[in-house]
């Protein structure tokens, strides 16, 4: 493909022109770079708003972070591990092994740390987008990626009073690295999937730690243990066990999607075997609070094998009441004042507003951000109408409740890089997707998801302020797969930029 502008000149470390440009560092961003290095394409940048790699297993170093999803099935397919020390790694393992991955495939030089895009513009006369950083620097690129992930951006509630309390308040995301705990009473607001890793680790060594809970959460235990000697030899030198085990547990883990059919006898029986094993492990005085009355599934089903333990520690309170206000001495609820030294907002993240703060503007000034209003409509999760050459991994739609998110952005950098193959096959500039196709698939995803159980029972970070689900993909992976197997051509148009002629009147550049 030619370039129109195509200087070689840079500005601050950044290029003028490249061909592709990457907006986040993560896992989506690592994957596309290492299939673009794979591919012999190494006219790309990866911007990272972070001075190093990694996404959200760089920012949550909170203690006792890790991931729900086994380590061998949390990784990439093109990348094996044999250094996991636990079936569930915690987060120095996982970050070292995006590192290493870097590393292998030489895409570090491609990174640029430190950079944040405030707007991304489509240029129709010169077929290219325009992206402009936060500092007024401008590239152009031929096409443009966003690997900003879901999960990037804490969100803090609105709460009176929040910025009076005196003592130490932060995300989860955001842990102080000089934070320590001992001796001190800790505050943790929020009971979902972060704060269920922290609080058993606060409660070793904080003087008291109170758990203030919104709503329920389903918990199954995690089945975690160390990997031995034995494990290690035979996937370092046999390691086509590592890949049967790791088959096995993408097959066991994709059936559990059928567990998330509203009003059917599988959810039925999953919610009453989940209720059972809570029953278990939580306090007796305890499991009418604990226990949700909504069918498992509705909200993420998280897993621990110390949270409901840790609620028998005498140092360790369950608060239901809602905050009505901080103090400067801790937080006030309905009945009562709670004193606190420490206060951690375990609240999650904005997960429906995506690519924010940055903001998008396509085809004859079409911006995104408006476009999305109401909610966002894709294809594949991936393409808009009217924003070509724009393709978004790990976008609206494509998170997964049941299995390894990972598994789905290589199905999408697999098929991006398709896209990219068959656009300059076809001698033409770029590609964008016909809303015919866009609302076709749009049409078919909402059927489905109105038989998931995420669907009215309770309040989740899966479905917007209007109702729509706009998180989750609504099958299963293996679905997924089959749609992003390959390019259909008729979902999709091709286009070049219009041709011009030099002065010396040589022949037409198109």
């Amino acid at each position: 493909m030619d370039h129109v502008n195509s200087a070689p000149e840079e500005q601050s470390g950044l290029p003028r022109h490249c061909k592709v440009l990457v907006v986040g560092g993560g896992i989506s961003g690592i994957c596309l770079g290492v299939q673009l290095r794979k591919q012999n394409i190494d006219d790309f940048i990866i911007l990272e708003k972070s001075l190093d790699a990694g996404g959200t297993w760089l920012n949550n170093t909170y203690p006792g972070c890790g991931c729900d999803v086994p380590s061998l099935l949390y990784s990439f397919s093109f990348k094996s591990n044999v250094a996991w020390t636990r079936k569930y790694a915690p987060q120095p393992e996982i970050l070292q092994y995006f590192r290493d991955c870097i590393d292998h495939f030489s895409v570090t030089d491609h990174f640029r740390f430190g950079v944040s895009v405030a707007s991304a513009r489509w240029d129709d006369t010169l077929k290219q987008w325009l992206i402009t950083t936060d500092s007024g620097e401008t590239i152009s690129c031929d096409y443009f990626v966003s690997a900003v992930g879901q999960l990037s951006r804490p969100s803090v509630p609105t709460i009176e009073g929040l910025d009076l309390f005196d003592g130490s308040l932060f995300h989860s995301a955001q842990w102080p690295r000089e934070f320590k705990p001992q001796g001190l009473n800790i505050g943790v607001v929020g009971n979902g999937a972060s704060a269920i890793q922290i609080v058993p680790e606060l409660a070793k060594s904080a003087s008291s730690v109170k758990i203030f809970q919104r709503s329920p959460n389903w918990i199954l235990p995690r089945h975690d243990h160390r990997y031995g000697v034995g494990w290690k030899f035979l996937n370092r030198y046999m390691p086509f066990c590592a890949r049967i085990q790791r088959l096995f547990m993408y097959l066991a883990f994709e059936m559990r999607i059928l567990f998330y059919n509203r009003r059917t006898f599988l959810n039925k029986a999953f919610t009453g075997w989940t209720r059972y094993r809570m029953r278990r492990k939580a306090p007796s005085q305890l499991t009418h609070e604990l226990i949700p009355s909504f069918p498992a599934g509705c909200k993420r089903v998280l897993l621990s094998n110390n949270y409901l333990e840790s609620l028998h520690r005498p140092n360790v309170e369950l608060i239901t009441e809602r905050i009505d206000k901080f103090t400067a001495s801790g937080v006030k609820t309905k009945s009562r004042s709670v004193s606190l030294d420490a206060i951690v907002m375990a609240t999650g993240f904005e997960t429906h507003r995506f690519l924010y703060p940055i903001e998008v503007t396509g085809k004859e000034g079409s911006s995104l951000t408006q476009r999305w209003k109401q909610r966002p409509q894709t294809y594949l999760g991936m393409l808009v109408p009217d924003f070509p050459n724009f393709c978004m991994l790990y976008g609206p739609n494509t998170n997964l409740g049941h299995n390894s998110v990972i598994f789905m952005v290589e199905c999408q950098v697999n098929y991006l890089m398709q896209l990219i193959k068959l656009t300059e096959a076809s001698k033409a500039d770029c590609f964008e997707v016909t809303p015919e196709a866009t609302t076709d698939f749009d049409n078919r995803l909402q059927q489905q998801l109105g038989k998931k159980v995420w669907n009215g029972y309770a309040k989740n970070w899966y479905t917007n302020e209007q109702g729509y689900i706009t998180n989750n993909w609504c099958r299963s992976t293996l679905a997924y797969m089959w749609q992003t197997r390959r390019v259909k051509k008729s979902a999709l148009r091709f286009s070049s930029r219009p041709c011009t002629k030099t002065a010396d009147a040589t022949p037409n550049v198109c």
